[in-house]
């Protein structure tokens, strides 16, 4: 998986921590999601028929693709 580096201001930061707080990720998965999910809505990425949410080992769900 490449890695990118994502410069937030103070407002954004925080606005994805509570993000991905409300939606159990943590906020490197919430942002993967976001982009993954914009760039979907724009064309650049296939549909996915269905994310299924699974149990992480600590008892928080993750996305998996099918």
């Amino acid at each position: 998986m490449a890695k990118i580096i994502v410069y937030l201001g103070e407002q954004e930061r925080e606005a994805l921590q509570q993000l991905a707080q409300r939606e159990m990720r943590v906020p490197r998965a919430q942002a993967a999601l976001i982009i993954r999910r914009e760039l979907t809505r724009l064309g650049m990425l296939p549909e996915q028929e269905k994310i299924q949410e699974i149990e992480r080992p600590e008892g928080q769900p993750a996305e998996v693709q099918p």
